[in-house]
Order: structure tokens, then C-alpha cells, then sequence
């Protein structure tokens, strides 16, 4: 005969390990932490209600099978109650973190209040029924134990976040039936050849769906606080800790409602993915972070995707250095009062600009970007962003690459900038009460901009018949042209790049990956200084560019524009994130 602790050790703790190594890579602190607060809530939620029906004796056990009994209840089952909490909240984290939380945000005041009170009422219902029905020694007993003790607690959340739930309802149905559908089969071929259950099937099963449904909806009211609390940084100052004072944040957040926030706000980032939304690159590397990060690299990505193309375009030369200088003026305001080039700020501090001076020249898609940047300017440092324009502005200008110093210098502009600011993002969203990553700004920031460059050499390598034939631009150096002038002219005059022949296409590109080799050779090692949980997700976006070098190079005639497909893609990011980054992290 099983015992309780044989059914753990048979049935539950071996699918807890295995969906334990296929969620690793997307575990990070905020969802330890997530798990850990709601299976201790859980367990205190229990005692008290499996205490009281087993006393009654809606459920016995065999004195043989357990352990030991605390109250009226075996250990075995208090364990339970976490390993299912444990079971379920991971293979939730499995469908349910992909997208972005504000985009699950209800503004519609009549709609939010029908969810959130509709609900409410039914469960009010079924309370007062469960009451009514929980008289010991009753048939109904069981079932009224259950309604009269799940319903207040889901009332409870779903005040909070039952619109939340609503919007990412397929997802989170899911991860419902799952761990419903697994414990009742484990409930119905081991639990009841041992124990004698004073159970219907049909109240096991409501048993093991209410409390999925109950740790779901935990697990949503966190994510929906979370949420609102990266996307309204301004109104909640407090990052992730362990600490009184942000599980206080997190409270308040839960309890407010979306439709008394500003919309604009998540608006305007909306606008961002929508920029995005042809970026391959992106779109791929985004969802390896957790979602304060993810939102803050959608905010800039886009930014730097809305300025190339507001440069790049083929609208008058006169009206881009309009918006150049217009956009100098606007980095000048944002970060008036910082005291050096890379000074930024811990906590939360807003930026008063006059937008009505940019509204009569940038695209309402411009401003969109700019607004939303200006929201989490505070804690960036000026510097990448200075660096970033007089990249645009070398554009502009039609500079021409001469040697390797202009291409190193260029590189850092447009791409070592954006890795540095990227690693501001770590270091806010994650760093603030981690000394070790504070203490070693100055050598992360000088190899995240290593990173940066060593991206887009690849780039630069990809792109040498499409930026020519496009833009009539050449990155690459005329000091490394076997001739300088014709080549020169090819590329940038005639924009006809194919007529230099294939063999110099691809010796020209070779040349800017061995550089781009080497950038990542001096870089790499400073991934191992990042927090554990974030090794895998960097390393997988450089790995991908790996990829496309291993793809441009095994061409036998040089592509026009080298894109990974989407397979290859996801076998580059899977043996990154589950076998390559090991060896960073140990």
C-alpha cells in the first residue's frame, strides 16, 4: 500500500523537477519570490479549513499512511498544499509571462467594473450557499466546506486583478486544467485505493479546480501589481526587494484600478511594440526578460528605431536637421540636471518638458517615443544618448568610414550607446540593492558598449548591399578597400554593390566579422558578472547574431540581406539558455 509521502515522492515531486529544468532559464528572483509568498499564503490559508472538515469527518486517513498529524491533519497534506502551489505556478509561469502586463490593463471604467463586480456577486452567492450547506454530518458538507472557504479568497483577488485574469484568460485557463486534470488522476488511482475519501469524484474535482483557480489568480494579482508598478515608476518608486516596504507598494498596486491610471502611458507604449513589430531581432530576444526589463528595452528599442528611420528616410535634408537639432534640444531638457556623463538617478523623478515646440514637427508616432522615454530618463545617463545622435548626425552628414578608428568610433554612436543604456535597465530593474553589480558599473559599461559594437560590426556585415543600394551609405572603411575610389563609387554613387563581384562582397564582410569576433572575444566574460537569471537571456540575444555570421558565411554567393529563420532562431536561443550559459553561471 502507498503511503502519502510514496505518492509525493512518486507523483508530484518528479513533474515539480522536470517542469523545474524546463522553466530554469525564466526563473528569476520576482518569481521565486512570487511562489514562496503565495505557497506560504496558501498553507495558512489551509490550515484552519483542513483542519475543520477532516475534525468533522469529511476525510479520514489510515494511521499507516502518514507520518505524523498536526492538529487533525497529516504533514503529508500540508506538504501537499505546497508542492501544488509549486506545481502549478510553474507550469503557469509556462504560458502565462509572455506578454507584456500593461497591454492586459482594463481603462474602460463600465467594462472593469461589470468584470470586477459581476464576479464578485456570484461569489457572495456561493459563500452564503457554502454556509448553508457546511453543517456537519450532512451530505452536502464537503462541497459547503469548500465554496463558503475558496469564494472569500477569490473575492478577495479578484477585486484586484479579476479584469487582469479576464484579459489573459485562454493562458491562464490553461494553466488551470492542467495541474486540475494531473491531480485528479493521481486523486482517482492512488489516493483512493489507500484512503477512505467522504468525497464525491465530482467534489474532488471542484476541490483540485477551485484551488488551482486559486493560485492562478494569485499568481495574476502579483504579475497585474508588477505590472503596474514598471509601468507607473513614477508613481511607484520602490523596486523589486525583500522588504516590508515593497510588499507595502505591491499592495497598493494591487488595489488600484487601471482605469484610474493614466492611459496615455501604456498607450504609448503600445505605440513602441507596434514599432517594433517588424524588428526580427527584437521580437526574438524580448521575451527572455522578466517583464520590468522587457518593458524598459521595448521603451528604447523602439526610440532608437523611431530616430533611425526619422534619419534615414528620404524626406528633405533641410527637415531631418530640424529634428536633429530638435531632438538635441530634447536629451539637453531631459537631462538638465545631471552633473556628468553618466550620473543617474536611484528613485523616480519626472521630466517637465514643453512638448508644444516638438508637436509641430515630430509624427505623432516621434512623440509617442520621446514621451515614453522621458518617463524612464531618470534613471539613464546622458551620455549613450548624446552619442547616439552624433551617430545621426554622422549619417546626416554622408562621414565616410576611413580606417578602423572612424568604424570603432561609429560603432559606439549608434550601437555601443544602446548597450550601455541597456545595462542601465539591469541595473535599475535589478541592480539597486545588489552592491556587486553597482560596484561594477564603470566595467560593465565599458564592455556593454564592447557588445554594442561587436553587434553591429555584424550588422555592417550583413548590410553592405542594402545599405549602399538603400541609402547610398558604405560603413565599411576605405583604408580596407583593395580600391578605394572605385569601390567608393560603386557604393556610394552608383549604388550598384553587386558590380565590386561576390568575391569581394564576401571579403569585405568577413573582414568586419573577424572584428566583430573580436569584440565579443573581449566582451563576453563581463556577461558572468551579471546576475545568474539574466546570463542566459544576454548571452542568447549575442548568440543569435552568432548565427547570423554562421549564416552569411556559409553563403557561397553573398545575400542581399541574411535573416535566421525562425527554427534556427529558436534552436540558438534553447541550447543558449539550457546548455551554453551552464558554464557561465558555475
Amino acid at each position: 500500500m502507498l503511503t502519502y509521502l510514496d505518492i509525493h515522492l512518486s507523483y508530484t515531486l518528479p513533474i515539480i523537477g522536470i517542469l523545474i529544468l524546463i522553466t530554469r532559464p525564466f526563473i528569476n528572483r520576482l518569481e521565486i519570490f512570487k511562489i514562496g509568498c503565495i505557497s506560504a499564503t496558501a498553507v495558512l490559508y489551509a490550515i484552519p479549513f483542513y483542519n475543520y472538515y477532516v475534525y468533522n469527518g469529511a476525510k479520514t486517513y489510515s494511521p499507516e499512511s502518514v507520518l505524523a498529524v498536526i492538529g487533525n491533519v497529516p504533514v503529508e497534506e500540508y506538504i501537499l498544499v505546497i508542492f501544488q502551489t509549486v506545481l502549478t505556478s510553474l507550469w503557469a509561469s509556462i504560458f502565462v509571462q509572455w506578454s507584456t502586463p500593461c497591454l492586459n490593463f482594463n481603462y474602460d471604467k463600465h467594462s472593469y467594473q461589470l468584470i470586477r463586480w459581476l464576479p464578485i456577486s456570484l461569489l457572495s452567492v456561493a459563500t452564503a450557499a457554502g454556509y448553508t450547506m457546511a453543517v456537519p454530518e450532512s451530505e452536502k458538507f464537503y462541497l459547503g466546506c469548500i465554496l463558503c472557504w475558496a469564494s472569500p479568497a477569490i473575492i478577495l483577488m479578484w477585486y484586484g486583478a479579476g479584469n487582469f485574469f479576464v484579459k489573459k484568460i485562454i493562458p491562464s485557463s490553461i494553466a488551470i486544467a492542467g495541474p486540475t486534470l494531473y491531480m485528479c488522476w493521481i486523486n482517482r488511482t492512488t489516493v483512493k485505493e489507500d484512503f477512505d475519501l467522504g468525497e464525491s469524484a465530482l467534489e474532488e474535482v471542484l476541490f483540485f479546480f477551485v484551488t488551482n483557480l486559486m493560485v492562478v489568480l494569485a499568481g495574476s494579482s502579483y504579475d497585474k501589481a508588477y505590472g503596474i508598478i514598471v509601468t507607473y515608476s513614477l508613481d511607484f518608486p520602490h523596486q523589486f526587494s525583500v522588504s516590508l516596504r515593497f510588499i507595502r507598494q505591491m499592495i497598493r498596486a494591487f488595489v488600484t484600478s487601471e482605469y484610474s491610471t493614466p492611459s496615455d502611458v501604456t498607450q504609448d507604449i503600445k505605440t513602441s511594440l507596434k514599432v517594433l513589430s517588424t524588428s526580427n531581432a527584437f521580437g526574438t530576444s524580448n521575451y527572455l526578460f522578466h517583464a520590468g526589463i522587457r518593458l524598459d528595452l521595448i521603451i528604447l528599442y523602439a526610440f532608437c528605431r523611431v530616430t533611425d528611420e526619422m534619419f534615414d528616410n528620404r524626406t528633405d535634408e533641410k527637415k531631418k536637421k530640424l529634428k536633429l537639432e530638435l531632438s538635441k534640444q530634447f536629451i539637453s531638457e531631459v537631462f538638465a540636471d545631471r552633473k556628468s556623463d553618466y550620473d543617474v538617478k536611484k528613485t523616480p523623478q519626472e521630466v517637465k518638458i514643453d512638448w508644444r515646440k516638438y508637436e509641430s514637427e515630430f509624427t505623432d508616432v516621434e512623440l509617442s517615443s520621446y514621451r515614453a522615454v522621458s518617463r524612464i530618463a531618470f534613471f539613464l545617463p546622458r551620455k549613450p544618448f548624446e552619442e547616439l545622435f552624433a551617430g545621426y548626425q554622422w549619417d546626416l552628414e554622408f562621414t565616410l568610414v576611413r580606417d578602423e578608428n572612424d568604424l570603432m568610433l561609429y560603432t559606439t554612436y549608434v550601437a555601443g550607446s544602446i548597450g550601455a543604456l541597456c545595462l542601465y535597465v539591469i541595473i535599475y530593474r535589478y541592480g539597486n540593492d545588489i552592491n556587486d553589480l553597482v560596484d561594477k558599473v564603470d566595467y560593465l559599461t565599458k564592455h556593454a558598449y564592447k557588445i554594442g559594437q561587436g553587434l553591429q560590426l555584424v550588422n555592417i556585415a550583413r548590410d553592405l548591399v542594402t545599405d549602399s543600394e538603400s541609402l547610398g551609405r558604405c560603413y565599411f572603411p576605405a583604408a580596407f578597400m583593395d580600391d578605394e575610389k572605385e569601390d567608393l563609387r560603386m557604393l556610394c554613387q552608383e549604388k550598384n554593390p553587386r558590380a565590386l563581384g561576390n568575391k569581394k562582397l564576401k571579403k569585405y564582410s568577413s573582414k568586419m566579422i573577424q572584428l566583430a569576433n573580436k569584440k565579443q572575444f573581449e566582451s563576453v566574460g563581463a556577461i558572468k558578472c551579471l546576475p545568474q537569471d539574466l546570463i542566459g537571456s544576454v548571452l542568447a540575444a549575442t548568440e543569435l547574431y552568432r548565427g547570423l555570421i554562421n549564416l552569411i558565411q556559409s553563403c557561397p554567393i553573398y545575400p542581399t540581406r541574411a535573416s535566421l529563420p525562425n527554427l534556427n532562431k529558436l534552436l540558438i536561443i534553447l541550447n543558449t539558455l539550457y546548455i551554453k550559459s551552464i558554464q557561465y553561471i558555475f
